[in-house]
């Protein structure tokens, strides 16, 4: 009964020396990964500070542009009461003139 053949169904067995070189190669990818999430977590941080600062000077600038805006707004209209048949000859000659330049264009 000594010489039974084996069927091949039982598992391997790791030497020591596999299981330490499985155990290390293990250790070697855990620590990668954490020094690749921490990496990834500061580059997010650094990304979420630039769309911050970002996002403030855009709203700042937006601002700044409505506030002129409606200063020139308010300039125009004050001009336009103060002078109103001025307004209205400069808006017919600018008028006349673009629609002499769209009829050039035309032809």
């Amino acid at each position: 009964m000594d010489n039974v053949e084996k069927t091949g169904n039982e598992a391997p067995t790791a030497s020591a020396d596999t299981q330490d070189r499985l155990q290390a190669a293990r250790d070697y990818a855990c620590a990668q990964y954490e020094k690749l999430r921490r990496v990834t977590a500061e580059q997010m941080e650094n990304v979420r500070r630039y769309t911050g600062e970002a996002r403030e000077q855009l709203h700042a600038g937006w601002d700044v542009t409505c506030a002129k805006a409606k200063d020139l707004h308010e300039a125009g209209a004050e001009y336009v009461k103060a002078n109103p048949t001025g307004s209205v000859m400069g808006a017919l000659g600018l008028g006349f003139v673009l629609g002499l330049l769209i009829g050039v264009t035309r032809r």
